[in-house]
């Protein structure tokens, strides 16, 4: 569907990029990142506050616990603090390792155990690839090879690795009580009760869990959406106060692969403020007006580069 008001809204774009995804988005568009690399912006020059600080806290949140290393890290502008938690994980070999990565004027914190098959040598040599290939980021900046775009760096990454979770949304100047946000879960456990669940079946369950305390919606279009070679199924309601509600999910394969996430989920919802649904007076938008722009943003999501299995309309830079 489109829509004058929309068109208008489109006819200056830029494309903004998270993790392996972009979105084609109006230019006074920004996003705001939810899941992300650990980042303190502007804080490189505050480097041994922030580890001192961070030491505190360890040795605060148990009494035996230790910290057995405090300094320079694995590789060139890598800090490395690593520690017990306490007395029991001393005996047990499960070491922490708190890793702070300077990248211009930023810094990225990265951290891990030696439990579940992680070792020193394998935790200090991922720390050692991730600061070679992680440097910094322009918001507006969309890199043309593989990687992963943080809210404040780029990392290049091979197009088949690393097992991803993204989540970020988008707020538009001149919508400002729209939201429309995405959240990719590469690795998901299909076979965990409910993860396989398309996402038709999930409001059914939760209208049949809710009863009568379900609230009267009304359905603007409902049912199957395939978007760049993901089967997906969308919901797109109003409520009674004005809101518009919109849902879309793919299900991928068990485990997931960069092409096909476990999980991809987007929503969009209006009459937002200050992060609450519904808080605003009234939505900027008319049913129609939702309904276009929705497409539209649905339209603009993509892969940013070419990866493994992912169609050529999937891609945004090719």
């Amino acid at each position: 569907m489109t829509n004058p008001r929309i068109e208008r809204l489109f006819e200056h774009t830029k494309l903004l990029c998270f993790g392996r995804y972009v979105l084609t988005a109006p230019v006074e568009s920004r996003l705001a990142f939810g899941r992300d690399f650990p980042t303190l912006p502007n804080q490189a020059k505050d480097i041994e506050k922030v580890m001192e600080a961070d030491r505190a806290k360890i040795l605060a949140a148990h009494k035996t616990a230790e910290i057995n290393y405090f300094g320079k890290g694995p590789a060139p502008s890598t800090w490395l603090i690593r520690s017990y938690m306490d007395d029991t994980a001393k005996k047990l070999g499960l070491e922490g390792f708190r890793v702070y990565y300077i990248v211009g004027p930023h810094i990225f914190k990265g951290g891990d155990g030696t439990d579940n098959g992680e070792t020193a040598e394998s935790i200090l040599d991922y720390a050692s690839d991730t600061a070679k290939n992680l440097r910094a980021r322009e918001p507006d900046e969309v890199p043309n090879e593989q990687g992963l775009c943080h809210e404040f760096g780029f990392r290049q990454l091979d197009g088949s690795k690393g097992n991803v979770l993204t989540q970020v949304g988008l707020h538009m100047a001149s919508l400002p009580d729209v939201v429309f946000s995405v959240q990719s879960n590469q690795t998901i456990n299909a076979n965990f009760p409910g993860n396989s669940d398309g996402l038709l079946k999930l409001i059914a369950d939760r209208k049949r869990e809710a009863g009568s305390r379900y609230p009267k919606l009304t359905t603007l279009r409902e049912g199957k959406k395939k978007i760049h070679g993901w089967d997906g199924e969308e919901s797109l309601v109003r409520r009674p106060d004005g809101t518009q509600d919109f849902e879309w999910m793919f299900i991928g394969e068990n485990g997931g692969s960069v092409a096909r996430p476990g999980n991809l989920s987007v929503a969009m919802r209006t009459k937002v403020q200050a992060d609450r649904v519904g808080a605003a007076a009234a939505s900027s938008l008319n049913d129609e007006e939702a309904i276009a722009l929705w497409d539209k943003l649905l339209d603009g999501l993509k892969f940013r580069v070419a990866v493994p299995g992912a169609p050529a309309d999937a891609v945004a830079i090719k």
